[in-house]
């Protein structure tokens, strides 16, 4: 197992197994497998995370991506301080197998390289057992809960908001 940024490279795996996670967890992410169909690859190419502050952990298998976790820093002024993971998904052939947790461990150990980060922020769907202990696990701690945050094929999920402190 290789964990590892991500490349512009790495764009054709990444859409890939985005799409996959956008159709068997579609819950899980605030975008729809529709609106992401409809970008056309010079868009994601424009949108592919290419600098030290904004980027996506991988993890490959035999050159297959098997997981993956996105990472950014806030850009104001008044919360560069804060960065956020995002889009974080595994295959379901290799949860419960430590590749999450390689993830986004990885993730959080690049994201604190950032000098001004002191803390991390993420949001999961409440229903999400094993997603929030895999975040509790690595030090992340529930702060509030938004309630019928997303609304997907008729009904409604509550998220939880998490956070980390760095510093």
């Amino acid at each position: 197992m290789e964990i590892r940024k991500l490349i512009i490279e790495d764009l054709p795996e990444f859409i890939r197994l985005r799409s996959e996670g956008l159709t068997l967890s579609p819950e899980a992410f605030g975008e729809s497998l529709t609106e992401y169909e409809k970008k056309s690859i010079e868009q994601h190419t424009n949108n592919f995370p290419k600098t030290f502050d904004n980027f996506i952990i991988g993890a490959f298998d035999k050159g297959l991506l098997v997981g993956v976790a996105g990472f950014f820093q806030k850009r104001s002024e008044k919360m560069k301080h804060k960065g956020t993971i995002w889009g974080m998904y595994v295959t379901p052939d290799y949860r419960g197998k430590g590749v999450g947790k390689k993830v986004l461990s990885q993730a959080i150990q690049d994201a604190m390289e950032i000098e001004e980060i002191l803390q991390i922020e993420l949001a999961v769907i409440s229903s999400n057992q094993s997603a929030k202990k895999l975040y509790e696990s690595v030090g992340f701690e529930s702060f509030g809960t938004e309630k019928r945050a997303l609304f997907v094929n008729g009904e409604f999920y509550d998220e939880d908001h998490m956070v980390k402190m760095i510093k």
